[in-house]
């Protein structure tokens, strides 16, 4: 048994006819005939009915999806090489760093490297394990520390470190006053909202919750369009939220008893990269922009 016989058989099933797989292939009637025959010698039994229509046997319909995984496994096989060759690199971040940090860098990457393809993807912290996990990236920004046990032995590149400010609109902020107190915080804000930003939501942030006179778990999007209406407070990641501290649409509260809360994400590898110049380029850009935009906490990589 082998590929041509396999490529044959699924060809003369996908067009009904001999003569069809023959001109597809690119090789004579005799030729599919005879790769068909010693297909069927080799498993013992007839798959096609041969006739004015081809139709499979019970053989060849209990066959032929396997044929056919094996064909798929071979062309990702073959594509895998061919990006190789040409160069990939299978990236992915949590969705909360995409369009303030990995993105930007990505992209900046990529222009620097037009024959490069990239796979590149978001999600949460357990999705970029899972994905690890199955050894389907190059590189990734994830939450730290890792507390996936599956991923025991992953050691970070360079750990990126974020601020996590409670922040308000300048109406809400104006009415709470300066160098305000938690109380005077939750005696004004009319909600506390939480976030998923976290693997585990940090303890001080928990214990507010009990503080507000109402408390909600939201997405980033729409937790921000109510802090900005004044219609609550909550904690957001600083470098989120840049654009709209510096432009005076939030304001950072900074109660004075609130203790700092940071969230570290680290950048890790899904393999070894030593020798692998792309890979360990797209790295450097990602330590290099953490550090331009005030995130890097740690440089881990051998002589750095």
């Amino acid at each position: 048994m082998d590929i041509d016989q396999l490529r044959t058989f699924d060809r003369i099933v996908r067009d009904g006819s001999f003569t069809k797989a023959a001109a597809r292939l690119n090789v004579t009637q005799a030729t599919v005939s005879m790769r068909v025959k010693s297909l069927e010698d080799a498993l013992g039994g007839a798959l096609l009915q041969r006739g004015r229509k081809i139709t499979l046997t019970e053989r060849g319909i209990t066959f032929l999806p396997y044929a056919r995984r094996v064909l798929a496994a071979l062309l990702e096989g073959e594509d895998a090489l061919r990006a190789v060759e040409r160069g990939r690199l299978t990236v992915a971040s949590l969705r909360s760093l995409v369009t303030c940090f990995t993105g930007p860098v990505v992209a900046e990457f990529a222009a620097a490297h037009p024959g490069v393809e990239f796979d590149f993807e978001e999600g949460r912290h357990r999705d970029i394990a899972e994905w690890l996990h199955d050894r389907a990236l190059d590189l990734a920004v994830m939450g730290w520390p890792n507390l996936n046990p599956l991923l025991e032995t992953l050691t970070p590149l360079a750990i990126f470190r974020e601020r996590a400010l409670l922040v308000a609109s300048p109406a809400i902020a104006k009415r709470i006053g300066p160098e305000p107190t938690l109380d005077r915080v939750f005696e004004i804000a009319p909600q506390f909202l939480t976030f998923f930003w976290w693997q585990v939501t940090p303890e001080p942030i928990v214990e507010l919750r009990f503080r507000a006179k109402a408390s909600s778990q939201m997405l980033f999007r729409p937790g921000l369009q109510l802090i900005e209406k004044g219609a609550a407070v909550g904690h957001l990641m600083e470098p989120t939220i840049r654009e709209e501290l510096e432009s005076g649409r939030l304001v950072d509260l900074a109660p004075v008893d609130m203790p700092s809360i940071n969230r570290d994400t680290a950048l890790v590898a899904g393999g070894d990269i030593s020798g692998r110049p792309l890979i360990e380029g797209l790295a450097d850009a990602f330590v290099a922009g953490a550090a331009e935009r005030g995130l890097l906490h740690r440089d881990l990589r051998p002589s750095r």
